[in-house]
């Protein structure tokens, strides 16, 4: 049998006292799968994620991590470690906002990025910039003079530097424009392709769908609806509610 490679179950948690935004919410993400996380405004799919990263305290349920890559292995408890912990992990994650330091170089971030094992440095920037070519060219420029999208590729490389097992996403396309869009997107799949593990939070709801290999539904902080990205996006209750009838004149 198969074991998970990460599971949120029943998780309850919120930023305020006595005011959860997750309620009861369940994931699971598999190996080498890309899981998409949509849903409208304020369903708590940011939460769900810094949850999984110790960023907010999670006041029930549980966050667990396969201890191995055996895949029949048992998970271990996550549950609210520290962000520095679960980098030792193997959990990686790449905030939607002030995710790179825009002051210090391409080369600098990456640095950042493998501040837990600074004897490797020189070895996972090869491997990232076989990933990402243009971190390689891009090197001794200041993040900051980057476009949007090579600003979050550079981010995406920083969180690969430690070789995570599971890279979480925040919102990787906000903000960007139609092309940077379809460039981050394409990089996710890079990412994946190499055997990374995805859960990506996303407001392109349409275009997340159409790389998902799995996808979730958030509302009002639990999971409404699951199933594959197709399924999801051929889905009438989702087109209806979620994507609206503008997508479903494009998916058709």
């Amino acid at each position: 049998m198969t074991t998970p490679l990460l599971i949120a179950d029943q998780v309850v948690a919120g930023y305020v006292p006595e005011v959860n935004i997750l309620n009861g919410c369940s994931v699971e993400l598999h190996d080498a799968e890309l899981v998409g996380i949509i849903g409208p405004n304020g369903a708590g799919k940011s939460t769900l994620l810094k949850a999984i990263f110790g960023l907010i305290p999670v006041r029930s349920g549980r966050v667990e991590l396969r201890a191995t890559a055996d895949q029949s292995s048992e998970t271990v408890d996550i549950t609210s470690l520290k962000a520095h912990q679960l980098v030792k992990q193997g959990v990686g994650f790449v905030p939607q906002t002030e995710n790179v330091f825009s002051t210090l170089s391409v080369k600098e971030n990456m640095e950042m990025g493998a501040f837990l094992e600074p004897d490797k440095v020189e070895e996972r920037f090869e491997t990232v910039c076989d990933l990402f070519p243009k971190l390689g060219e891009r090197a001794s420029q200041t993040a900051g003079s980057l476009s949007g999208g090579e600003r979050q590729m550079v981010a995406m490389g920083r969180a690969l530097m430690m070789d995570p097992r599971v890279l979480l996403l925040d919102e990787p396309s906000a903000g960007l424009s139609p092309a940077f869009q379809d460039e981050v997107f394409v990089n996710c799949r890079r990412i994946n392709s190499v055997g990374v593990s995805i859960l990506m939070v996303e407001q392109n709801a349409q275009r997340c769908l159409q790389v998902a290999d799995r996808a979730y539904v958030l509302d009002q902080g639990v999971d409404a609806y699951s199933g594959t990205g197709q399924e999801l996006l051929h889905d009438p209750k989702v087109i209806q509610l979620y994507l609206g009838t503008l997508a479903k004149g494009m998916i058709d």
